[in-house]
């Protein structure tokens, strides 16, 4: 490390960097925020390798985050077509579970079902049954405590000869009527997984906003392309033009030598491309995962088999025709060290933000500021074996003090190289390979030091909501930087929200007949809200909501301590608003407000504060149907009927008084008190029935 080594001494005597002739920059702007990073994983698919996929100690190299391990944090698996083979996997995840802790991700892909097999197309009068055969699977998982976080529709749709095919208008058509139903146990849904990331498999999908809202992941593969192929193959416009969370969910660069080959030349190919003699070279996969990042905004990285001859972690090959020494079976692969020098830093929450990304020919950059901001990590990739290469990384937005430095070549792996210090938020560096003659190598800076100074929260519209009043849910406050500024957390990036009001955020928020609405709420997500209240005692919190599902909910609390353990939600529809409530108690003066979601999907208008214990609602409209004070539109509309819970029991089309006092009557199996509403006008309507 003969030019790391002289960075390393002149920074431990305090003098001034000598910078060489010739120095490429890297300008990071760490306010400059691009997509949220799940992580990096692979594959464990125990039919296929024979029950090896992941042994205990496996997985503690692949998912571990010290020195000597890879830093893996998401596993993927299959879902067999015979439930009997579900076990396949159990221990494979709990092993990696238990080394990845809290950052674990565990999602799965279906190659063939029941319902179709090897080249086979999967009748439209399947579909129910196709989701009810993956939920299955879902509820299994969870059972042996390990849940999904996500699935996938299907693998490769263009490459069926070997499993199940779909055509695009059969995904359209499967997305828009049945994915929205494999949400089960919380999970999130990927899209069909296309082999060569062909966009035409997913346009039409992207184009119509209600399938679109169906998926929350869309799943690629990248076997059309090698380290020749354009940046155009992982540029995907209408995909950032619709904020669609990316996962590129498979791949390897080739099949056909070791994953320690540096650079060797053999005979290669794949499923995408023909056989021929070229240079095997582990830093394919460097200039793969930064292309992903930066060019394709791509969420989370997915590498094929973990444990493989050309995986990462060393395997003997089948046949043996590599002659894999044994004394490597076990070990991590250079491919594998080089993908750790992702994975182990830039961990799941980080956020990539601005960087230069290709300074010079042959050079790239790209940059991130870990979940907490407290940290930097900017990773360079030197794919020029010829010649090392020097690099004057400049940093604006945060104050770092000192880089830690890991370097992955041919002669090293994951090396730290000790820690240099940054002057005026300037570091100069030079990559070098040590003592080989290849000299392309990736190189991590982990940043350590102060944040810059943080910009404190603001309340939306300058001014904090009044308690008792109305506080709209879309009006969380406007989030700073530094610890304690968040003023909201959302689990993706993606904002599928269909207007620009708090663009931006990635909070999902609508136009509904009410107004603006939060929605596509998913358990763990929260906002906030800064509150003033007017005087301490017993309130009664409403809250406007809509949802189709039986387990959705929310808790809130001020200031950290809990006022509400479970709002429980239940409903038969997004576009029916229904009021809850819930009993609170609340200090006087200025507060921090939070809702947290405790059950996925549902939206939310408004919470209203009314004084006093059981209080009535202050924005409850109706009113009997008496005299002049009940006034109907002189055309039909439509109706909703709700019990005093809140439960949806009917709708109905009427004109006249007369016409909703008898529709409300009919609709109705007992006596009571009702509140009818217009889904037009969203007044609402009390009504006394009496049979």
């Amino acid at each position: 490390m003969k030019c790391m080594g002289e960075v390393l001494k002149i920074a431990s005597f305090g003098l001034a960097f000598a910078i060489p002739a010739f120095a490429s920059t890297v300008n990071v702007d760490v306010t400059e925020e691009h997509q949220v990073i799940r992580g990096f994983g692979g594959m464990v698919h125990n039919q296929w390798q024979g029950g090896g996929g992941l042994s205990e100690a496996d997985a503690k190299i692949a998912f571990g985050t010290g020195d000597g391990t890879i830093g893996l944090n998401t596993l993927r698996i299959p879902v067999y077509a015979n439930s009997n083979d579900f076990n396949k996997e159990v221990q494979a995840a709990k092993y990696a579970k238990k080394y990845a802790g809290d950052d674990f991700i565990l999602y799965a892909t279906p190659w063939t079902s029941p319902y179709a097999g090897a080249n086979q197309h999967m009748a439209s009068s399947n579909y129910q049954k196709y989701v009810d055969h993956l939920n299955s699977f879902n509820d299994y998982m969870k059972n042996q405590g390990v849940p999904l976080y996500a699935i996938s529709i299907s693998n490769e749709p263009d490459w069926c000869g070997e499993w199940a095919c779909w055509s695009a208008d059969e995904i359209y058509n499967f997305t828009k009527g049945y994915a929205d139903k494999m949400r089960k146990n919380g999970a999130k849904v990927i899209s069909t997984e296309s082999f060569r990331y062909d966009k035409n498999l997913y346009n039409k999908v992207l184009n119509d906003a209600n399938a679109l809202k169906n998926w929350d992941i869309l799943g690629a593969h990248f076997y059309a392309s090698d380290r020749r192929t354009g940046d155009n193959f992982f540029q995907y416009s209408l995909a950032d033009q619709k904020k669609v969370e990316r996962w590129m969910t498979e791949h390897y660069t080739e099949s056909q030598g070791s994953g320690n080959y540096w650079r060797t030349i053999t005979n290669t190919g794949d499923q995408a491309n023909a056989n021929k003699r070229d240079t095997v070279n582990a830093m394919d996969v460097a200039y793969e995962i930064h292309r992903a990042m930066v060019v394709g905004n791509f969420n989370q990285y997915t590498w094929w088999y973990i444990r493989r001859c050309y995986g990462l972690i060393m395997e003997k090959d089948f046949g043996n025709k590599l002659q894999i020494p044994q004394n490597e079976i076990g070990k991590i692969s250079k491919r594998g060290y080089v993908m750790s020098q992702f994975a182990r830093f830039v961990r799941p929450g980080a956020v990539r933000v601005g960087a230069t990304a290709n300074p010079e020919k042959e050079v790239f950059a790209s940059a991130y500021k870990s979940k907490d901001g407290d940290s930097v990590i900017v990773v360079l990739v030197n794919r020029d074996y010829k010649n090392s290469k020097t690099v004057t990384v400049n940093v604006k937005g945060a104050d770092v003090e000192t880089f830690h430095v890991y370097t992955t070549s041919e002669a090293k792996n994951a090396k730290y190289e000790g820690e240099v210090e940054v002057k005026n938020g300037s570091v100069t560096i030079t990559m070098d390979a040590g003592n080989s003659s290849n000299k392309d190598c990736i190189v991590t800076l982990v940043g350590s030091g102060t944040p810059a100074d943080p910009v404190p929260r603001e309340p939306f519209g300058g001014k904090v909501a009044e308690i008792p009043g109305k506080i709209e849910a879309e009006n969380f406050d406007v989030p700073g930087t530094g610890k304690g500024n968040k003023s909201y957390s959302e689990n993706d990036s993606e904002d599928r929200g269909e207007t620009n009001y708090r663009e931006g955020t990635g909070v999902d928020i609508y136009k509904k007949a009410t107004g603006y609405v939060v929605g596509y709420n998913e358990e763990g997500e929260w906002l906030e809200y800064s509150v003033n209240v007017k005087e301490a005692g017993d309130y009664t919190m409403f809250a406007s909501v809509a949802t189709s599902n039986s387990t959705s909910g929310f808790s809130l609390s001020l200031d950290g301590k809990t006022l509400v353990e479970n709002v429980a939600l239940s409903g038969t529809s997004f576009d029916d608003f229904v009021k809850v409530k819930a009993n609170v108690t609340l200090p006087a003066g200025e507060h921090i407000l939070r809702m947290t979601v405790t059950g996925s999907w549902f939206d939310i208008d408004y919470f209203n504060f009314a004084k006093g214990k059981d209080a009535a609602d202050p924005d409850d409209k109706t009113i009997g149907l008496r005299g002049a004070n009940f006034r109907l539109p002189t055309e039909a509309e439509n109706y909703s009927v709700f019990d005093v819970n809140g439960v949806l029991v009917g709708k109905f089309l009427a004109t006249t008084k007369a016409d909703v006092q008898r529709m409300t009557k009919s609709v109705v199996r007992q006596n009571g008190i009702y509140f009818v509403k217009s889904l037009k006008s969203g007044n609402a309507y009390r009504i006394s029935v009496a049979k």
